[in-house]
């Protein structure tokens, strides 16, 4: 198995409200969009780095790619020690997930990487393109790359590679 992957003591459902207890566990298994798996890109690719990173922020965007890396390992999903995740993440001292993750988990959920599916969380493997209104404040270098990087996916036929 992965580092991620203990045995909990007390899973947590993905909710996007704050969390007041700490978290040991979250149950995440991928979310299935045809459409965005259409026309999105891999969150563990180039683009997901370049332009929703500014989005999500560093802690949410490492721990997308740390939960799109286990599913590579358990395709219908895990459990994620958010413990040892936020360790590993560099988010958190000793034993404490602390805020960090819960923010960060909050943050997938609000800009649409993730939502609760019964006590599971899912978590999109394929992210869609930025949307105009996040991309309208990034630097203007990133606007002026990221309009030739669409045109790119689209010529190449497949985005999410």
């Amino acid at each position: 198995g992965t580092s991620v992957l203990h045995c909990a003591t007390r899973p947590a459902s993905c909710t996007h409200h704050r969390v007041t207890e700490p978290r040991t566990s979250i149950s995440v298994v991928p979310w299935l969009d045809a459409t965005v798996e259409a026309v999105g890109f891999a969150a563990r690719s180039d683009y997901v780095e370049w332009f929703w990173l500014p989005v999500l922020g560093p802690s949410a965007t490492w721990l997308l790619r740390r939960i799109d890396a286990g599913f590579d390992e358990y395709p219908d999903g895990y459990l994620l020690d958010t413990r040892e995740t936020a360790r590993a993440l560099g988010i958190a001292a000793r034993d404490d997930a602390g805020p960090i993750l819960n923010r960060a988990v909050e943050r997938l959920h609000t800009f649409g990487i993730a939502h609760g599916l019964g006590d599971a969380c899912a978590v999109r493997r394929v992210l869609p393109p930025v949307s105009q209104r996040h991309l309208q404040r990034m630097p203007q270098h990133l606007r002026n790359v990221h309009a030739v990087w669409i045109c790119q996916a689209k010529v190449a036929g497949t985005a999410a590679a």
